[in-house]
């Protein structure tokens, strides 16, 4: 996957958000695409692996990237 390609699929998902807030609040929209993430990553999880004896790693490496993504992109932010 090349970095130019994750940031292009990854503004899809910003622009369909924008496109929502004209009719959702941004509190709503940020809780739906987090559900969202989750719902499709624990789908990824069980499509890819699912045994149990897994899941609290696959928790801790979900929980860890969104962390890094997170303060990725507050500092991006902040940064101006």
């Amino acid at each position: 996957m090349q970095e130019a390609d994750f940031h292009e699929v990854a503004e899809e998902f910003i622009n369909l958000a924008n496109q929502l807030s004209e009719d959702w609040a941004m509190p709503f929209l940020s809780a739906v695409f987090m559900y969202a993430a989750a719902r499709y990553n624990a789908h990824f999880y069980f499509e890819t692996d699912g045994d149990p004896a897994n899941r609290e790693q696959a928790l801790d490496y979900y929980c860890d990237q969104y962390r890094k993504m997170l303060a990725e992109c507050m500092n991006e932010r902040s940064r101006g």
